[in-house]
């Protein structure tokens, strides 16, 4: 086996980071997913709790901190794709000049909803958010 020439080899190192800050920004993203919905449960279920406990947010502080945690997460989830789109993209020209026969930075079909984590993780942030704006309504303009 001859020895990489500098420059490949200087690549080759530069590959490897590219594929472990891919594999660590992927996972960042199905971490926080579970933390967002312990937070915004929790906060559904203060919302809904019917108690003259003093300690507890009042009817209108419950909306606006679902919206702002909704607008924290997917502020977080835009800036994840962001960054996966440009290690998928560094990534696949040093595919190229490596001259891999095997490329895996290529951005694979996102054709459907199923196919789709973006639009998928969007829109459930978006049901939330709208949850959130009807219960902020709500609160406003009919109690």
């Amino acid at each position: 086996m001859s020895e990489l020439e500098p420059k490949k080899a200087i690549a080759l190192e530069q590959y490897k980071e590219v594929k472990a800050s891919r594999r660590h920004y992927s996972s960042l993203r199905f971490a926080l997913f579970p933390v967002y919905f312990v937070v915004q449960f929790g906060l559904v279920q203060l919302a809904l709790k019917e108690t003259t406990d003093a300690l507890l947010f009042p009817e209108l502080i419950m909306p606006i901190c679902g919206l702002l945690l909704t607008y924290v997460f997917w502020t977080i989830e835009s800036r994840i794709t962001i960054y996966y789109k440009d290690l998928e993209k560094i990534g696949d020209n040093l595919e190229e000049y490596l001259g891999f026969d095997h490329r895996m930075m290529v951005n694979y079909s996102k054709q459907t909803i199923l196919s789709n984590t973006k639009l998928s993780i969007k829109i459930v942030y978006g049901v939330f958010l709208l949850y959130w704006f009807a219960v902020l309504i709500m609160t406003l303009f009919f109690k």
